[in-house]
């Protein structure tokens, strides 16, 4: 999933893609495809202690759009550095056959810790490391008081699908309507409830 975040620029579109390059890569970004005023495409490399050293690329894209009254808005979004998922299993599955050599009689603990070891990697792969270099870009892009905005957006879940109820038999109304008519007749329920459920129960033949 992306790290993604919106900016307002007071700017007409084309100054805003000159200034979003110039804080692209003053936030040591490599940019890549260009397209005036509209796109820019950039990646940027992580190499630290996490990724052991190696160069991490996490691709990215920047869109510019005209909002009116002169201003334009500014999308700037990291993608996963999915090329390091491998590298990433790679490291637990060594760790885990000559950690069963050197400790054997804790077979089951060194599991657990290469566990969650990789899942550390993994939630750095797709929520900490876009998320730290949509900070870094954050800090450019602030820079002038033209530039507002910025939070990250929370990409939405996708809906949960309801299958729509099936229709129920003339014979299961009848009977929650009888039901219906027994619970006003001893006062639980008054009349204009019981008309709307009747209604509403007969909608569903």
């Amino acid at each position: 999933m992306s790290a993604t975040a919106l900016y307002t620029v007071a700017m007409s579109p084309s100054d805003a893609f000159e200034y979003t390059r110039g804080a692209l890569q003053a936030a040591g970004v490599l940019l890549g495809v260009q397209a005036p005023p509209a796109h820019i495409e950039f990646s940027l490399t992580r190499k630290d202690v996490e990724t052991g050293s190696m160069d991490v690329v996490m691709p990215g894209r920047a869109v510019i759009a005209a909002s009116g009254d002169g201003q334009a808005t500014v999308t700037i979004a990291v993608d996963p550095a999915t090329q390091f998922l491998l590298y990433a299993a790679g490291i637990g599955l060594v760790a885990f056959l000559f950690g069963g050599f050197l400790f054997g009689g804790l077979g089951n603990l060194w599991f657990l810790l290469i566990l969650c070891g990789e899942a550390y990697l993994f939630w750095c792969v797709f929520n900490k490391w876009p998320g730290d270099a949509l900070n870094a870009v954050r800090t450019k892009m602030q820079a002038s008081p033209a530039v507002s905005g910025g939070a990250p957006i929370v990409q939405p879940s996708a809906p949960v699908y309801t299958p729509p109820a099936p229709p129920a038999s003339a014979g299961d109304i009848a009977d929650q309507i009888r039901h219906l008519a027994e619970l006003r007749d001893q006062g639980h329920l008054t009349q204009e409830e019981f008309d709307a459920k009747k209604v509403e129960l007969l909608k569903r033949i």
